[in-house]
């Protein structure tokens, strides 16, 4: 034990030296952080460094680390064949990626393309290898000369499972869409499994989500760069067997927003002219210089909780001008040439469902479409974004 006398101790501005040596060190620490991570935007190009491992073999299930740089929250991993699927892209920081990858027991052994891309970035693009899985020891038969099988009940015999069937395509509606922005892809045929997934061979195309209705009958959300390649396209229609069938998409040379979902009424009735029939409430004057959106307005982008207190409002481009009314009121307006960014907003990876608009001068103002759906905003945005060009 050390004797009082023995115990150094520190003078008041010793002890403050150290604390402001410290609190130093946590500051530049995090604005050093903070400075990295507001460079890398959704408009950032990812650059891919290394992959580990740099193969996988036919019928795997791995996890593969990508090292590089500008990952944004929201980036996605895909493959050039859809017989390698990312399952999930985990984001661990702007320099590191977690993707489990699921690589289908009809996927040929060879070099494809792993492709890294954030939401509004142009696409990384490395190679991959996919090989044969490793020789095995072929497993010992059930029965052998020396120990005869026990004969099978005839009814045991009966209940052994025959393979699925694969699945079929007969029409895909639409038959051929436009790029830039979401589109829902109707795929009939037969032999669709639960779980089944759709995926496309044209890496511009993004399924966000696969919808089972029945046996005959898949939805597909898709989202479709505007900078995607146009043309013909694979469509797959992959069981979680892997048994998989292959129909033909179209992607037209027009560049335009998707229509909304419920914009189109039934053939045999015409739609009707009022601006309240688009269940999106958003409605495109004649022209395509020309379009008017109901939104709300917003104070930031968290002002989403807030939208029952607000009144509609009206985002109109038109002469080159862009305009946002409220109330009857003029809150903004700036010609089209002003205009610095239209983009969603995102958090953490998540669309929020609403967008801004930034002007050259700084300003910022949010909206979000009076349907409430993100699809609805992410429209308008595309639709902007285009006649704005």
């Amino acid at each position: 034990m050390l004797k009082p006398s023995a115990v150094r101790r520190r003078t008041p501005v010793q002890v403050m030296a150290v604390l402001l040596a410290l609190l130093a060190g946590t500051i530049a620490g995090r604005c050093a952080a903070a400075q990295e991570t507001a460079q890398v935007t959704a408009e950032s190009t990812p650059e891919v460094v290394s992959i580990t491992p740099l193969q996988a073999a036919v019928g795997e299930e791995l996890k593969l680390v990508i090292e590089g740089k500008n990952f944004a929250p929201g980036v996605y991993v895909s493959f050039s064949t859809p017989a390698v699927h990312a399952a999930s892209t985990q984001r661990k920081k702007d320099n590191q990626l977690e993707v489990q990858v699921l690589v289908g027991k009809q996927a040929q052994p060879g070099t494809i393309t792993l492709y890294v891309s954030n939401t509004a970035s142009p696409v990384a693009a490395v190679p991959f290898t996919i090989v044969l899985p490793s020789e095995t020891p072929a497993q010992a038969p059930a029965t052998s000369a020396a120990t005869p099988a026990a004969p099978q009940p005839a009814s045991q015999t009966a209940a052994t499972p025959t393979p699925a069937a694969a699945p079929e395509v007969t029409r895909v509606d639409p038959p051929t869409a436009p790029r830039g922005g979401p589109i829902e892809v109707k795929i009939t045929g037969k032999n669709f499994a639960k779980g089944a997934k759709v995926a496309f061979s044209n890496p511009g195309i993004r399924v966000l989500e696969t919808q089972f209705n029945k046996d005959t009958e898949l939805v597909a959300r898709v989202q479709v760069a505007a900078d995607a390649q146009p043309g013909e396209t694979s469509l797959f229609v992959i069981n979680p067997d892997e048994e998989e069938a292959e129909a033909k998409w179209v992607l037209s040379e027009e560049v335009k927003a998707a229509p909304s979902a419920g914009a189109s009424a039934p053939a045999s009735t015409p739609a009707p002219a009022q601006p309240a029939a688009p269940a999106a409430k958003t409605t495109a004057k004649a022209g395509s210089e020309s379009l008017q959106f109901e939104v709300y307005g917003l104070a930031d982008m968290m002002a989403i909780l807030q939208t029952h207190n607000k009144a509609k409002g009206t985002l109109t481009l038109a002469a080159g001008q862009l305009r946002f009314e409220e109330s009857g009121k003029e809150v903004f307006s700036a010609p089209a040439s002003d205009v610095k960014e239209v983009e969603v907003n995102s958090f953490g990876g998540f669309n929020t469902g609403t967008f801004h608009v930034i002007l050259k001068s700084g300003k910022t103002y949010h909206f979000m479409a009076t349907s409430l759906r993100s699809a609805d905003s992410q429209s308008i945005v595309d639709a902007l974004k285009r006649a704005l060009k």
